[in-house]
């Protein structure tokens, strides 16, 4: 028996088109199942906002609970539900502008026994549209934003998801860009990848500039806004150079990936910067839009080192990154360089926290924002233990990280919740009706 009641009693009607509300991500939980053959697309399933406030879980989902309403008045309120629903309202009152406010319900990714790591959603409600959104650094704030000298928010997608294949000389498949993978056994042969961005790109472009826009919008409008677009390019050149280093990767492929990732990031650029402009534009908020350097200054270097063989080490690769002056990277001269090549990655994320924040700036009173999808907030925790490390006091203001849940919610054939960035959803999937939905489409009406 279900702690709160009857398990079976699950988001009744929401197949029924007679009942279903407008397209929301507010009204509705957007699920779709992966088949498991390319032949067979997704089946995307639509399940009906809670108005319980004991969690209810997904039909045919392991680890994906449904909404709670939020509701601390129940008989068996959640009180992760409820916090999380706080934090939003914290926000909205240190903006001044009340948005935004705590909805109704939230959505939360995890088991229910395993209370320490469910991820909770809260739904939060801004003029004309509504996210639900995981918040980190809401807790104990005094003053407002008003206090600000400037507000900096960060954002960030990573390249291709599920649109990369690479093969080995045995025919079989090395999946690259899935962390913890390690290292290929046998010699890789190709490198290949799709045209069409992948679903996990456009979302999250759509989604991430969507929620940027409405925080703008509801941000104390006076001050000066500057929003840093963080899309990797150098950083996925190191995913390979452990393989070409130990001869599995030849120079002609390695150029080819550095060549694939310079035309991706571009183009992911270009399309990120665009919403942008053209979302805040529609608000009527002036922004300065940053794109962030990352590690640009290794570029040349590192296909040098490519095609004479001969690659520096990673410690002379932090080195360089000191060396080009930029105060954030000066700041981690008395560190120990990173352990690898991944390391060297994750720190330059975490360098773009660090300068959002004033680091090394202590007069500096700027309000940073990191907006993200919430597979990335150990780059929040990252540059926080950094800031530790270093012995730099408290930032003025605090440091805030805001995370959108994905409009969509993968499944893998046996039910288990995958970010889409690892999830070969597609762009097109069948409702229960066997009517074919694009995505893309979808994407676009919700975050319009």
């Amino acid at each position: 028996m279900h702690p709160c009641g009857d398990a079976d009693r699950l988001a009744s009607g929401s197949h029924d088109p007679a009942k279903r509300r407008p397209e929301t991500p507010h009204d509705e939980i957007l699920v779709a199942k992966e088949s498991g053959r390319r032949d067979r697309p997704p089946v995307l399933h639509r399940h009906r906002a809670s108005d319980e406030a004991c969690p209810r879980p997904v039909p045919g989902a392991h680890g994906l609970l449904q909404l709670a309403a939020v509701n601390s008045c129940a008989p068996v309120p959640d009180k992760a539900v409820n916090r999380a629903a706080g934090r939003v309202d914290a926000l909205g009152e240190y903006f001044g502008s009340s948005t935004p406010a705590a909805g109704s319900d939230a959505l939360i990714l995890g088991n229910s026994r395993d209370q320490a790591n469910r991820t909770v959603f809260a739904d939060a409600a801004f003029p004309g549209s509504r996210h639900r959104l995981l918040v980190k650094g809401a807790k104990g704030m005094t003053g407002s934003a008003m206090d600000a000298d400037r507000i900096e928010i960060v954002t960030g997608v990573c390249l291709f998801g599920t649109h990369l294949r690479v093969t080995d000389e045995r025919g079989g498949t090395f999946p690259l860009l899935r962390p913890g993978t390690g290292q290929p056994t046998d010699r890789l042969h190709s490198i290949t990848v799709d045209d069409d961005l992948s679903l996990y790109e456009y979302e999250t472009v759509m989604r991430q500039s969507r929620v940027i826009a409405d925080l703008a919008d509801a941000l104390p409008p006076a001050t000066p806004l500057t929003i840093t677009v963080d899309v990797p390019r150098v950083q996925y050149y190191l995913r390979l150079l452990d393989a070409f280093e130990d001869g599995l990767v030849p120079a002609d492929m390695a150029r080819l990936w550095f060549h694939l990732v310079d035309e991706r990031h571009a183009r992911i650029l270009r399309l990120f910067r665009s919403r942008l402009r053209s979302l805040l534009a529609a608000t009527g908020r002036e922004a300065t839009v940053r794109t962030a350097p990352g590690l640009a200054p290794l570029a040349d270097c590192l296909q040098q080192a490519v095609a004479t063989g001969d690659l520096p080490k990673t410690g002379d690769l932090f080195s360089r990154m000191i060396a080009t002056g930029t105060p954030a990277w000066q700041l981690l001269r008395p560190l120990h360089s990173p352990s690898d090549r991944e390391h060297l990655a994750r720190i330059s994320y975490a360098v773009e926290y660090l300068r959002a924040a004033g680091i090394p700036d202590a007069d500096a009173a700027p309000l940073s924002i990191a907006v993200d999808d919430h597979t990335e907030r150990q780059i929040f925790d990252h540059a926080q233990h950094l800031r530790h490390q270093l012995g730099h006091p408290e930032p003025v203001l605090p440091s805030l990280g805001i995370y959108p849940a994905e409009t969509l919610q993968a499944l893998t054939p046996d039910g288990r919740p995958d970010p889409l960035y690892l999830a070969d959803v597609g762009r097109y999937a069948v409702e229960h009706t066997g009517a074919s939905v694009d995505l893309f489409g979808l994407v676009d009406r919700l975050y319009k």
